[in-house]
C-alpha cells in the first residue's frame, strides 16, 4: 500500500512539474506539501491540476463540491483521489 501512495506523489509531481512548466519542482511534493502555499499555483493552474488529475487517476472531480482544503497536504490529495478512484474502490 505504501509502494502505491509513493507511485501517487511522483505522477502528481510530474503533473505539477507540466502544470508550474518547471522541472525544478522534481521530487518536491512530499506527504506535507501544500500546492497553493509551496508551489504557489493560483485559480487557474488549479483547474489544469485538476483536471490533469482527472485524466492521469480515472476520476471525476466535482468542481462545485470539491474541497480546495484538499490541496492543503499532498496526502489530502492523495486520499481524495483514492476515495474517488474506481480502481481503489
Amino acid at each position: 500500500m505504501e509502494a502505491q501512495k509513493v507511485n501517487y506523489f511522483s505522477e502528481i509531481n510530474e503533473l505539477l512539474c507540466n502544470i508550474k512548466n518547471d522541472p525544478n519542482l522534481a521530487g518536491q511534493v512530499t506527504e506535507q506539501s501544500n500546492f497553493i502555499e509551496d508551489f504557489g499555483i493560483d485559480s487557474l493552474d488549479i483547474v489544469d491540476f485538476m483536471l490533469e488529475l482527472e485524466s492521469q487517476f480515472d476520476i471525476e472531480v466535482d468542481f462545485d463540491t470539491f474541497d480546495f482544503d484538499n490541496l492543503t497536504s499532498a496526502k489530502r490529495l492523495v486520499e481524495y483521489i483514492r476515495s474517488h478512484s474506481a480502481t481503489e474502490a
